[in-house]
Protein backbone atom coordinates (compact mmCIF):
# COMPACT_ATOMS: atom_id res chain seq x y z
CA UNK A 1 0.00 0.00 0.00
CA UNK A 2 1.13 3.63 -0.71
CA UNK A 3 1.80 6.36 1.37
CA UNK A 4 -1.10 9.12 0.96
CA UNK A 5 0.96 12.28 -0.99
CA UNK A 6 1.27 15.38 1.10
CA UNK A 7 -1.99 16.73 -0.57
CA UNK A 8 -3.84 14.25 0.84
CA UNK A 9 -2.44 13.69 3.98
CA UNK A 10 -3.24 17.65 4.72
CA UNK A 11 -6.91 17.02 3.81
CA UNK A 12 -7.32 13.94 6.26
CA UNK A 13 -5.47 16.00 9.11
CA UNK A 14 -8.12 18.71 8.45
CA UNK A 15 -10.61 16.50 8.25
CA UNK A 16 -9.58 15.70 11.70
CA UNK A 17 -9.15 19.33 13.24
CA UNK A 18 -12.70 19.70 11.83
CA UNK A 19 -13.78 16.71 13.44
CA UNK A 20 -12.09 17.69 17.21
CA UNK A 21 -13.67 21.15 16.78
CA UNK A 22 -16.80 19.44 16.79
CA UNK A 23 -16.12 17.60 19.65
CA UNK A 24 -14.74 20.64 21.11
CA UNK A 25 -17.87 22.80 20.61
CA UNK A 26 -19.74 19.38 22.23
CA UNK A 27 -17.82 19.38 25.18
CA UNK A 28 -17.82 23.28 25.53
CA UNK A 29 -21.89 23.64 25.18
CA UNK A 30 -21.94 20.77 27.83
CA UNK A 31 -19.65 22.35 30.30
CA UNK A 32 -21.60 25.60 29.64
CA UNK A 33 -24.68 24.10 30.65
CA UNK A 34 -23.56 22.59 33.95
CA UNK A 35 -22.11 25.99 35.47
CA UNK A 36 -24.84 27.54 34.34
CA UNK A 37 -26.82 25.26 35.75
CA UNK A 38 -24.88 25.39 39.22
CA UNK A 39 -25.04 29.12 39.62
CA UNK A 40 -28.86 29.17 39.17
CA UNK A 41 -29.03 26.52 42.01
CA UNK A 42 -26.23 28.17 44.12
CA UNK A 43 -28.21 31.48 43.77
CA UNK A 44 -31.29 30.19 44.47
CA UNK A 45 -31.12 28.27 48.00
CA UNK A 46 -29.94 31.30 49.77
CA UNK A 47 -33.60 33.02 48.42
CA UNK A 48 -35.26 29.35 49.34
CA UNK A 49 -33.86 29.47 52.52
CA UNK A 50 -35.20 33.02 53.44
CA UNK A 51 -38.47 31.94 52.35
CA UNK A 52 -38.60 28.35 54.24
CA UNK A 53 -39.45 30.29 57.42
CA UNK A 54 -42.81 31.22 55.80
CA UNK A 55 -43.27 27.67 54.35
CA UNK A 56 -41.36 24.34 55.74
CA UNK A 57 -42.20 22.41 52.60
CA UNK A 58 -39.69 24.74 50.82
CA UNK A 59 -36.85 23.28 52.72
CA UNK A 60 -37.12 19.83 51.04
CA UNK A 61 -37.07 21.96 47.71
CA UNK A 62 -33.48 23.36 49.67
CA UNK A 63 -32.19 19.86 49.91
CA UNK A 64 -33.39 18.87 46.48
CA UNK A 65 -31.37 21.65 45.20
CA UNK A 66 -28.47 20.96 47.06
CA UNK A 67 -28.82 17.08 45.83
CA UNK A 68 -28.88 18.12 42.28
CA UNK A 69 -25.51 20.51 42.53
CA UNK A 70 -23.90 17.81 43.96
CA UNK A 71 -24.98 15.25 41.51
CA UNK A 72 -24.50 18.03 38.63
CA UNK A 73 -20.65 18.48 40.17
CA UNK A 74 -20.46 14.74 40.12
CA UNK A 75 -21.00 14.32 36.88
CA UNK A 76 -18.70 16.85 35.91
CA UNK A 77 -15.73 15.59 37.81
CA UNK A 78 -16.48 11.83 36.22
CA UNK A 79 -16.48 12.91 32.95
CA UNK A 80 -13.83 15.28 33.17
CA UNK A 81 -15.78 17.78 30.81
CA UNK A 82 -12.80 20.48 31.71
CA UNK A 83 -9.88 18.65 30.93
CA UNK A 84 -11.42 17.06 28.11
CA UNK A 85 -11.85 20.41 26.44
CA UNK A 86 -8.08 21.14 27.24
CA UNK A 87 -7.09 18.13 25.73
CA UNK A 88 -9.12 19.20 22.76
CA UNK A 89 -7.83 22.31 22.28
CA UNK A 90 -3.71 21.01 22.77
CA UNK A 91 -5.00 18.22 19.80
CA UNK A 92 -6.21 20.90 17.55
CA UNK A 93 -3.37 23.50 18.32
CA UNK A 94 -0.75 20.41 17.83
CA UNK A 95 -2.44 18.94 14.88
CA UNK A 96 -2.58 22.79 12.88
CA UNK A 97 1.09 23.14 13.94
CA UNK A 98 2.23 20.08 12.10
CA UNK A 99 -0.12 20.54 8.97
CA UNK A 100 1.67 24.37 8.74
CA UNK A 101 5.22 23.29 9.15
CA UNK A 102 4.45 20.03 6.68
CA UNK A 103 2.56 22.88 3.97
CA UNK A 104 5.67 25.15 4.92
CA UNK A 105 8.32 22.76 4.27
CA UNK A 106 9.71 23.97 7.62
CA UNK A 107 12.14 21.84 10.18
CA UNK A 108 11.11 19.04 10.56
CA UNK A 109 9.54 18.54 6.97
CA UNK A 110 12.64 20.42 4.90
CA UNK A 111 13.59 16.78 3.73
CA UNK A 112 13.55 16.55 -0.03
CA UNK A 113 11.57 13.62 -0.64
CA UNK A 114 7.53 13.98 -0.67
CA UNK A 115 7.31 10.33 1.18
CA UNK A 116 9.68 11.05 3.67
CA UNK A 117 8.09 14.51 4.85
CA UNK A 118 4.91 12.63 4.75
CA UNK A 119 6.13 9.37 6.97
CA UNK A 120 7.68 11.72 9.62
CA UNK A 121 4.37 13.90 9.60
CA UNK A 122 2.51 10.84 10.47
CA UNK A 123 4.82 9.88 12.83
CA UNK A 124 5.11 13.16 14.57
CA UNK A 125 0.92 13.40 14.66
CA UNK A 126 0.84 9.56 16.20
CA UNK A 127 3.09 10.82 18.35
CA UNK A 128 1.82 13.88 19.39
CA UNK A 129 -1.84 13.08 19.66
CA UNK A 130 -1.77 9.05 20.71
CA UNK A 131 -2.31 9.93 24.25
CA UNK A 132 -4.08 13.32 24.20
CA UNK A 133 -6.68 11.03 22.15
CA UNK A 134 -6.84 8.33 24.78
CA UNK A 135 -7.71 10.69 27.23
CA UNK A 136 -9.87 11.99 25.50
CA UNK A 137 -12.35 8.54 24.81
CA UNK A 138 -11.80 7.80 28.03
Amino acid sequence: MALPTEQQIIEQAQTTVTRLRKKLAYYRTLSAISNITRIILSASIPLLVSMASHNIKILAIVSLTGVAMSIIQGIDSFFDLSGKVSELKQSILSTNKEILLLTSHNDPYDADSEAKNVQRFMGNLAETLDSIVDNIEN
